[in-house]
């Protein structure tokens, strides 16, 4: 286990503790809507949303919620908010392995982001305890994760669960798009029908149920939306389809800048910038999307992007002794972030972030990872000399992971004994190691 764990796992149980004595601030409304769900009858049941649309829960948190009540009520909270206080780390560990293995040699960048992070996050699980918020973004990285690896089905089965546990989340679907086209089509076909099977039951039994969307929260006068000039005293009628069809866009052109990493980041800034609520775990989620950011996109060696975010849209709420920021300065912060942010990840040349774009993701295929089919030779260009995207007019792209024939590979001969088993891809003297093996591996990015 590498060093930063035992300095990240005790940071993450101090704020846990820090964040117990008053934690689950939000848990009743689980509570009570798990109850619902369960109890059925013309208040609850399928017509839950028609009746209750303060309910801004999705049916997959929801039912979550009625198992754990299972357990009794005080029971069921505890479970709850341990369970989701403990997701902190295996969250990072899981965004740290999409790290590629040679970088993740370089654990000061795990230890940094950590630091940030974890507080941050235990504002959604053991502060407010929002079930919904942790499953949604939670998933959204098991997301990542299937599109990396290439598995379509998978990453539209987690997509099509963040959106039933979060409406929200459904604008993560963009991620799609940094799958290859053959497998774009498999990966929305399951978000679909995922997404049918959880709320279409709702629709269908009450058509009230589409009255939950057009519910209002009060607009605080620190939010984004009113430093825009929406000065409305409630949610405006518009402003929830604008988060999603912003968010969505903003992902498009995320993966069409080659940085799809920064989807998750995107869609979240976005809901800073029209939400009129401005809910301290809403930050939890966006220091999840620049960690990404940070991790996955940059070399950077220390956090910037996290520091940042976590500066304007938490630190600030909390300097009123050293900088008194009023309301209207706290909703431009916000607005800085929802913009100035996303402008930055998306705009900067990529030799400023240290990394190439990669406009799809892709994995090491296992004929990659066999010595000797190294599809790209160990100069970076291809056997007879021509630049990597040199090729004839109406000839096929070249594709990096399907292997050339033996005559034209330069063959470099490597310094370990007889291959008999599957070769390492991780240490510094492995061939594919220095070229970046894993989910950013060799190949055209």
């Amino acid at each position: 286990m590498p060093w930063p764990w035992w300095v990240l796992a005790p940071w993450s149980a101090l704020w846990a503790g820090i964040h117990a004595h008053a934690g689950g601030r939000s848990w009743h409304f689980f509570a009570e809507g798990g109850h619902l769900l369960s109890s059925g009858g013309a208040a609850g049941g399928l017509h839950l949303y028609a009746t209750h649309p303060a309910l801004q829960i999705g049916p997959l948190a929801l039912a979550v919620s009625a198992v754990l009540n299972l357990l009794g009520t005080g029971t069921g909270r505890v479970v709850a908010l341990v369970a989701m206080s403990a997701t902190g780390l295996p969250v990072l560990a899981a965004v740290w392995r999409l790290v590629p293995a040679p970088e993740r040699l370089r654990p000061g960048r795990l230890l940094a982001g950590g630091l940030l992070f974890l507080p941050v996050w235990t504002e959604v699980t053991t502060h407010f305890g929002h079930l919904d918020d942790v499953l949604a973004l939670c998933l959204s990285v098991a997301a990542v994760h299937a599109v990396s690896w290439r598995h379509p089905v998978w990453a539209g089965i987690a997509l099509a669960a963040a959106a039933d546990a979060k409406p929200w989340a459904a604008a993560f679907v963009v991620l799609v798009l940094a799958l290859p086209r053959r497998d774009r089509w498999p990966a929305l076909g399951a978000f679909v029908a995922g997404v049918a099977v959880a709320w279409l039951p709702f629709v269908v039994a009450d058509p009230h149920t589409l009255i939950a969307a057009r519910f209002t929260i009060p607009n605080d006068y620190s939010s984004a939306l009113r430093a825009i000039g929406v000065n409305s005293a409630g949610t405006p009628w518009w402003d929830r389809p604008a988060q999603l069809a912003l968010g969505a866009a903003g992902g498009c052109l995320a993966v069409r800048r080659g940085r799809w990493q920064a989807v998750i980041l995107i869609v979240v800034a976005a809901r800073i910038l029209l939400d009129p609520g401005v809910y301290a775990y809403y930050t939890s989620g966006v220091l999840l999307g620049t960690l990404m950011v940070d991790l996955l996109i940059t070399r950077w060696r220390l956090p910037w992007t996290t520091a940042v975010a976590g500066g304007l849209l938490y630190a600030a709420r909390f300097t009123n002794d050293l900088v008194p920021f009023t309301l209207h300065e706290l909703g431009l912060l916000r607005t800085a972030f929802g913009i100035g942010v996303p402008i930055i990840v998306l705009g900067l040349p990529a030799r400023w972030l240290g990394r190439r774009p990669g406009r799809h993701a892709r994995a090491a295929s296992p004929r990659t990872l066999i010595r000797g089919y190294t599809a790209r030779p160990p100069n970076g260009r291809p056997a007879d000399g021509r630049p990597p995207n040199a090729r004839p007019a109406g000839a096929p792209a070249l594709d990096w992971f399907q292997p050339l024939n033996a005559q034209a590979v330069a063959f470099e001969p490597l310094d370990f004994p007889p291959y008999g088993a599957e070769p390492p891809v991780s240490g510094g003297r492995h061939l594919l190691a220095r070229a970046g093996a894993g989910p950013g591996g060799p190949g055209p990015r």
